[in-house]
């Protein structure tokens, strides 16, 4: 599970060609997947929102077991990686994590404007979020992320930094997805509701469980505020 000081692994959609001008939105997979993996997750909303947006998918720094849903569809897709060491670190950002994330909002060409997550990546983009908001903890060169769409997220946000109180509630404008079958969506609407302003903040709720959404009307809705949280941040 050591960290390696290589080049981090991660995949650029639209990197070439007419949509490499593109603005660019950051990826994390859940626990027990990696790049391939919620690359073919998202591709319906990666499909909805591909005139719009290019996708990093970058693999977390730690191998771990497959994650739930992950097995037998993506075997022979291993290793597969989570954002933190173990389960005891589990309310910081380890330094290989931030490093990676680092190393590739700022090696990619293009402009990184919002982070997704799903479940253990959202816990991590939240991190990242609050970290933004309340903290001297900045990534490299001071990025700050733009917006967040947040699926099957858990709470509380990934970071050993948070105070809990009406004063520190992140007020970057985030999408959340709540599976009402997903055995975390309590967690998912905690989330949610104690650490994100609804004035900035929107909860979809659909009949799914632990994966993202895969109707077309759920996916449609999705995408258009996603595309509704970019555009006013212009």
């Amino acid at each position: 599970m050591a960290f390696s000081d290589n080049e981090p692994s991660f995949i650029v959609n639209g990197l070439i060609g007419p949509d490499a001008h593109l603005p660019i939105i950051l990826c994390l997979h859940g626990s027990g997947t990696n790049t391939t993996v919620f690359n073919v997750q998202t591709i319906r909303l990666q499909r909805a929102l591909s005139k719009y947006f290019r996708f990093i998918f970058l693999d977390g720094p730690f191998v771990t077991e497959a994650g739930p849903g992950v097995m037998p569809v993506f075997e022979g897709c291993d290793p597969f990686y989570r954002w933190i060491k173990n389960k005891d670190n589990k309310f910081s950002i380890p330094a290989e994590t931030r490093k990676l994330i680092e190393s590739a909002i700022m090696g990619v060409d293009g402009d990184v404007v919002g982070v997704l997550g799903f479940s253990q990546g959202s816990r991590l983009a939240a991190g990242l979020l609050w970290e933004q908001q309340f903290t001297d903890q900045q990534l490299a060169g001071g990025f700050k992320f733009k917006f967040a769409a947040l699926f099957n997220g858990i709470a509380p946000p990934m970071t050993d930094k948070l105070v809990e109180s009406e004063k520190h509630i992140i007020s970057v404008p985030s999408l959340h997805i709540v599976g009402i079958e997903d055995q975390w969506a309590e967690d998912s609407r905690e989330l949610f509701e104690a650490f994100f302003d609804k004035q900035t903040a929107i909860k979809f709720e659909f009949g799914i469980g632990h994966h993202l959404p895969v109707a077309e009307e759920h996916t449609t809705k999705v995408a258009a505020e996603i595309l509704k949280m970019y555009n006013d941040t212009k």
